[in-house]
């Protein structure tokens, strides 16, 4: 097959529709099919099989960031000729409706086409408003979509086929799991608590310092005996002052700062911590995070949210603490420092948990999903 992904987003950016697409796109490609990304951005001789199309902002929305895109009427004629002539026989669109890029290029292609929806919006107003403007966006995509991904059933919930749309089947965001499971356990003389992530509102990193304030004050006893814990924070975003901040008023014995780590690093921060936290507030559908660091044998409390619910399930549902409490998250931490044989228990059902959402385990689940597709494509140009 020739499959081409369609990004919102700028691919080199660290985010969950990447890590899909990126992994989706190296297992394609081991396994013979002929692939091309289609992102906003400056294009770069280094990647030639990511076509570059319209220019990108960043802007701040709801607690986090995206980029709004627009390509201008003469670039996106040329990539539409050069896309036909490429002759892909499916293309891909992660989040579809994110503007505007998506929508110039889906409405100019007579071929297959399939999305992933990858979106839950907040909760409050923003959120309901958003929600019922993706159900009426839902109804005209999925009746003109041949094949439709969600995610997990939190974005599923607000898709609307109608009678005669395509019914949305969910399919677990997989990415490429192989280093994490590689990744082989150190015992440090301290224990280390692990946030890896962008510096947002919405992922949570105030609840985890507001957490971190309360056990280095003691409110929140840690286990007598045990040496202080320090915390990572590995990322970047709007929130670094923050950050450095309570890095000051705490000290850097409490608390490390590693702005925008490379893989390899992520890896070794996941080798060395005793436990990772991902405290996100809202909005997400899903968990990749999570994912990674389960893969690695690291127990994650994450908030229990609507997508990481999907995740953390089973013996897992023990790692869920309530959004926005800084308070139960700090005894979380302190209950696993304090029980390594939970930490045990809970680092071994995590490995073998997330092997259903590496993407050598699930690639063949995508490749039905695009045969259907074309085949339900074939049929509607048959009748006409």
């Amino acid at each position: 097959m020739r499959i081409v992904q369609v990004c919102p987003y700028d691919p080199d950016r660290h985010g969950g529709v990447q890590r899909n697409m990126h992994a989706l796109d190296a297992a394609l490609s081991e396994r013979g099919h002929h692939t091309l990304i289609i992102a906003p951005g400056a294009p770069s001789p280094a990647q030639p099989a990511v076509w570059r199309l319209g220019a990108m902002r960043s802007v701040a929305f709801a607690g986090t960031r995206f980029e709004v895109t627009w390509a201008a009427a003469d670039d996106l004629s040329r990539k539409v000729d050069a896309l036909r002539a490429w002759q892909p026989d499916v293309v891909h669109f992660h989040t579809p409706w994110d503007p505007l890029m998506p929508w110039q290029l889906f409405r100019r292609l007579d071929v297959t086409r399939v999305a992933t929806f990858h979106d839950t919006p907040p909760s409050g107003v923003t959120g309901t408003m958003l929600r019922n403007l993706f159900k009426v966006l839902s109804r005209y995509l999925l009746q003109r979509l041949d094949g439709a991904i969600a995610v997990s059933d939190a974005p599923r919930a607000h898709l609307r086929p109608g009678a005669s749309g395509v019914t949305p089947v969910v399919l677990p965001p997989v990415t490429d799991l192989a280093s994490f499971f590689a990744t082989e356990k150190v015992t440090a003389a301290r224990p280390s608590i692990l946030f890896l992530g962008r510096l947002e509102p919405r992922k949570g990193v105030q609840v985890l310092l507001d957490a971190a304030s309360l056990l280095a004050s003691g409110t929140v006893a840690l286990p007598a005996g045990m040496a202080r814990p320090r915390l990572v924070v590995a990322g970047d975003g709007d929130l670094r002052d923050v950050v450095l901040a309570m890095q000051k008023r705490l000290g850097a014995d409490w608390i490390d700062f590693i702005p925008s780590p490379s893989q390899a690093e992520q890896l070794r921060l996941l080798s060395e911590a005793t436990l990772a936290v991902s405290p996100a507030l809202y909005g997400e559908s899903f968990g990749i995070v999570l994912a990674e660091a389960l893969a690695s044998g690291t127990p994650i409390i994450g908030a229990d949210n609507a997508g990481y619910r999907t995740v953390l399930t089973g013996p897992g549902a023990s790692l869920l603490v309530p959004p926005g409490d800084g308070v139960a998250l700090a005894r979380r931490i302190a209950a696993l420092l304090a029980d390594p044989g939970e930490r045990a228990a809970l680092s071994a059902w995590g490995r073998a948990h997330a092997l259903q959402f590496d993407v050598h385990r699930r690639i063949g689940d995508f490749e039905d999903f695009y045969r259907a597709a074309m085949a339900r494509h074939a049929r509607s140009k048959a009748e006409g």
